[in-house]
C-alpha cells in the first residue's frame, strides 16, 4: 500500500490519456478462434486439420504510453502473422496514436492455430501428407477473405481494450534460466557455429564449448506490468500481468491432435494469468495477461521429448513457474519512470552486401527444407524425395550450397519491418521470423555492443514478430543444410542482414539520431479488410446424445445438432459449460475458455463436447450448458463420482501414491505423478496405522512383519483413494 491517497494520485495524473510524464499501462485481449475446417497453419508439411477446439486462440496486448510515446506490445496465439494484418489493424484504430512502427505484435508459434490469413500465399499453403493425402499437390494458397478479416478486427480490439484499460502504474524486468525442458532440434548444425561437422543433426551436446546449456536459449524474460488503483481508501500497486519471453517451438501438440489449441504456450499463459490475479487479488473486473513472445526459437522444442495435450500443459506448468519466479523477482525492481524510446524501419532484401557476403533477391526453399523436421516429416521425406543435409558440393552464388527447389518470389515478403524498444534497461528487438539460437545469440552480442554506456543491460530477442520469412540460420548453420536451413529464404547470410539492421536502430536510438526511412512497400500484398463475417449460426439446436456417469480422470460426452462448422460458438465468451448442482441452483464449474472440455463440429452441423473431470472434482450432480450465439441447450444431468484412482508404489522405505498417468490423444489435460498429502493406511501384523502427509508425496512404511495397504486405505487430501489391496511384506 502506497502512501499517496487517491486524491493526490488524481491531481498529479488529470487524465488517463493526456500527454504527461506519467508512466500509463493497460492490459487487454479478443478472442480470435476461428470456425472448424480449417487446415492448421503450423502443421501445414503434415496436412493437419482443426475439426474443433481444446482452448480458446488469444491476441493479449500490453499498452505503455509515457509523456506522448506510446506502444502496444501484442502476442497472438498463432504459428505466425502478417505485417499486412498489423496495418490493417492500426487503420482501425483511428485517433488513438497507433501505427505498423509503434505495434509489436508477434506469434505464440503455436503450430494447433489456423491456416488461411497470412498476406502472402505462401504461408497459406497446405502440402499432402501420408497421414492425409487429401490434398492433390499444394493447395489452399489464397487468403480466406473472412478469416483474415475476423482475425484483424479482433487484434485491433484486443489493443483498443488494453488502450482503454490505461491507469497510472510501473514496470520491471525479472528473468531466470529454464534448464532442461528444451532442446536443440538440429544440433549437428548448431554445432557447426564451433567448427564442427557432424551433419545437420549429429554430435551431443557435450561438444558444445558452453555445454548442454549454450545449445538452448534458456533465458525467461518478464516485463512485469502492474497498476496503481484506488483500494479500500488507498492507493495500491495491482499486478495485471506479463510479457514474458522463452525459446520453445510450439510442437507438443503434434498434427495428430486435431484441436484448436495454444500448445504449451496456452498453457504458460493461463496458469501465470490465474497465479497473478490470485496472488495479487486483482478483481474479476479487471483482465490479466500474460503475452508470452516466442524467442530463438528456430532450433528449440520440447516437441520430441514431450507429445501431446497433456505433455502440452505440464511443459507449459513448468514454463509458467520460471516466468512466476521472474515475476516476482521484477516486483523488487518496479519503476514508474523508465527509459522509454523506440525505432522502427522496413528493410528490403534485395541482394545487398553484408559483412560476409550477398543476399540473394530471390527468396529459395531448398530442398532439404521439403523433408520437414524431426518434429514433423513430409510426404517428401518418406517418398524418399528430401531430406536433411541434401546440399551441393560447393557454394553457387548468395544461396550458397543451398539445392534450390523452389522459387517464392512474390509468394513472401520482400521487405522486413524491425524494431527496436527500449524499457528501462532492457532493449527488445524484434525478428519477423524464425532465428535459431545461433542467430540470437549473434544479434544479442552485436546489438549488445552497440548500446554499451548507455545502461541497457540486456538485450531480449522477440522472434514472429511484425511479419513472417521462414527461417534465419547462422552462416554456419547455413551450410549444414538442415531443416531450418533449407528454410533460410534469402540464403547464406540472410541473419546478418538482421544483424546490421538491429545494430543501426539500436545505436541510433541511444545517440538519439531518427531511424532509418523504412523501404516503401506494401505488406498486405493486395489483401484488405472486408465486410465479410462469419454469420449468425443455427437459431436452435437438438440435443442427439446424453452424457452418462463419470469419475474423476474418465471423461464423458454430450452431442447435439447445430450450424456447421462451430459457427455456433460466440467470440469471447463461453461456448459449451459444465455445470454443477448447488441445492436448487446449477454453478458454473468449467468452460471451454479452459483446456477441460474439448467440443467438436463437422460440415453437418454434428456436435461433441467432451468433458475430462478434473481430480477436484466433487461426488454429485453436473450437466452441459450449451450457450451458443442464437441458442441454449442444456444436457440431462449425469453423476460424478471419486472413482478409485490411485495406486501405491513402494520406494524404497516409504510409499507414494501413483495417478494414472494420460494417454497420448486420449487424454488432455496434465494430473501430478503422485500425490501430494493425504494418508495410507496400512495393516501391520493385523493392526491399523495411519500415516498421515499434509503434502508430501512419501509415506513412511511403518516396521512390522506383515504389512498391507487395504483397498481404499489410501486417500489423498481430494478423497481419491486406490481400489485394491497391496501387501508390501
Amino acid at each position: 500500500v502506497l502512501g499517496a491517497t487517491v486524491a493526490s494520485l488524481l491531481a498529479a495524473v488529470p487524465s488517463a490519456h493526456a500527454a504527461q510524464r506519467q508512466l500509463m499501462v493497460g492490459v487487454g485481449r479478443a478472442d480470435i478462434t476461428p470456425v472448424t475446417g480449417v487446415f492448421k497453419g503450423g502443421w501445414s508439411c503434415t496436412c493437419a486439420e482443426a475439426i474443433g477446439q481444446q482452448e480458446r486462440l488469444y491476441a493479449r496486448a500490453i499498452v505503455i504510453e509515457e509523456g506522448g510515446q506510446k506502444v502496444a506490445l501484442v502476442t497472438e496465439d498463432l504459428f505466425a502473422l502478417s505485417g499486412g494484418m498489423i496495418r490493417d489493424a492500426a487503420s482501425l484504430l483511428p485517433g488513438l496514436g497507433f501505427s505498423e512502427a509503434n505495434i509489436i505484435d508477434s506469434a505464440t508459434h503455436t503450430h494447433s492455430s489456423q491456416s488461411g490469413y497470412m498476406n502472402f500465399s505462401s504461408y497459406n499453403s497446405i502440402l499432402p501428407s501420408n497421414s492425409n493425402p487429401t490434398p492433390s499437390g499444394i493447395t489452399n494458397s489464397a487468403t480466406d477473405p473472412v478469416m483474415y478479416s475476423f482475425m484483424t478486427h479482433q487484434l485491433a480490439l484486443a489493443i483498443r481494450r488494453a488502450y482503454s484499460d490505461l491507469r497510472p502504474g510501473a514496470i520491471g524486468w525479472g528473468q531466470t534460466q529454464l534448464l532442461g525442458l528444451t532442446q536443440n532440434r538440429s544440433l549437428g548444425a548448431h554445432l557447426a557455429n564451433y567448427g564442427l561437422n557432424e551433419g545437420p543433426n549429429g554430435g551431443s551436446p557435450s561438444q558444445d564449448p558452453g555445454g548442454y546449456a549454450d545449445t538452448i536459449d534458456p533465458t525467461v524474460n518478464v516485463l512485469r506490468i502492474d497498476q496503481y488503483r484506488s483500494v479500500r481508501r488507498s492507493v495500491q500497486r495491482v499486478p495485471v500481468g506479463i510479457y514474458s519471453t522463452f525459446a520453445n517451438h510450439g510442437t507438443v501438440d503434434h498434427e495428430n491432435f486435431w484441436y484448436y489449441s495454444g500448445d504449451h504456450q496456452g498453457a504458460a499463459e493461463r496458469v501465470v494469468e490465474a497465479a497473478i490475479r490470485s496472488t495479487g487479488h486483482v478483481p474479476g473486473s479487471q483482465d490479466v495477461v500474460n503475452a508470452f513472445a516466442n524467442s530463438d526459437a528456430g532450433d528449440m522444442t520440447s516437441g520430441i521429448q514431450y507429445s501431446g495435450p497433456a505433455d502440452a500443459e505440464y511443459v507449459g506448468r513448468t514454463e509458467a513457474g520460471a516466468m512466476l519466479a521472474a515475476w516476482r523477482q521484477a516486483g523488487r525492481a518496479m519503476t514508474r519512470h523508465p527509459a522509454f524510446a523506440l525505432r522502427f524501419t522496413r528493410v528490403c532484401m534485395c541482394g545487398q552486401q553484408t559483412g560476409g557476403g550477398a543476399i540473394d533477391s530471390t527468396p529459395w526453399i531448398g530442398k532439404a527444407a521439403g523433408a520437414g523436421s524431426e518434429e514433423g516429416r513430409t510426404i517428401f521425406y518418406y517418398d524418399g524425395l528430401a531430406n536433411e543435409g541434401d546440399k551441393l558440393p560447393v557454394d553457387l552464388g548468395p544461396q550458397g550450397d543451398k539445392i534450390p527447389a523452389l522459387n517464392e518470389k512474390g509468394n513472401v515478403p520482400q521487405a522486413l519491418p524491425f524494431t527496436v524498444l527500449r524499457l528501462g534497461d532492457r532493449l527488445i528487438a524484434t525478428i519477423a521470423g524464425e532465428p535459431t539460437v545461433g542467430t540470437g545469440k549473434l544479434i544479442r552480442s552485436a546489438v549488445l555492443a552497440a548500446v554499451a554506456g548507455s545502461g541497457i543491460r540486456q538485450v531480449v530477442i522477440v522472434g514472429y514478430a511484425g511479419d513472417y520469412v521462414s527461417y534465419f540460420t547462422t552462416p554456419a548453420e547455413y551450410e549444414q543444410q538442415a531443416y531450418e536451413g533449407g528454410f533460410t529464404l534469402y540464403g547464406h547470410y540472410s541473419s546478418l542482414v538482421l544483424r546490421d539492421t538491429l545494430v543501426q536502430l539500436a545505436g541510433d536510438m541511444v545517440s538519439n539520431q531518427a531511424a532509418p526511412t523504412p523501404y516503401p512497400y506494401d505488406p498486405n500484398d493486395g489483401v484488405h479488410i472486408s465486410s465479410a463475417g462469419y454469420g449468425t449460426g443455427a437459431a436452435s439446436a437438438t440435443a442427439a446424445v446424453q452424457p452418462s456417469a463419470a469419475v474423476r480422470l474418465g471423461h464423458t460426452s454430450f452431442s447435439w445438432g447445430g450450424g456447421a462448422n462451430g459457427i455456433d460458438r460466440p467470440v469471447d465468451r463461453a461456448y459449451v459449460t459444465v455445470q454443477r448442482q448447488v441445492g436448487r441452483r446449477w454453478v458454473r464449474f468449467a468452460d471451454d475458455l479452459g483446456m477441460q472440455i474439448l467440443w467438436s463440429s463437422d460440415p453437418n452441423g454434428q456436435y461433441r463436447a467432451q468433458w475430462e473431470v478434473p481430480l477436484t472434482a466433487a461426488p454429485g450432480r453436473y450437466r452441459f450448458l450449451i450457450t451458443a450465439k442464437r441458442y441454449k441447450l442444456a444436457s440431462h444431468p449425469f453423476r460424478v463420482a471419486t472413482g478409485a484412482l490411485l495406486t501405491p508404489e513402494v520406494s524404497g522405505a516409504t510409499v507414494r501414491l501413483a495417478y494414472p498417468q494420460p494417454y497420448l490423444l486420449n487424454d488432455w489435460t496434465y494430473r501430478p505423478a503422485t500425490a501430494g498429502g493425504g494418508s495410507v493406511t496400512f495393516l501391520v501384523d493385523g493392526r491399523r496405522r495411519i500415516v498421515r502427509e499434509r503434502t508430501a508425496s512419501d509415506f513412511p512404511i511403518p516396521p512390522g512383519a506383515h504389512v498391507s495397504i487395504p483397498a481404499g486405505g489410501a486417500r489423498n487430501r481430494y478423497g481419491n483413494r486406490n481400489p485394491g489391496s497391496i501387501q508390501l511384506r
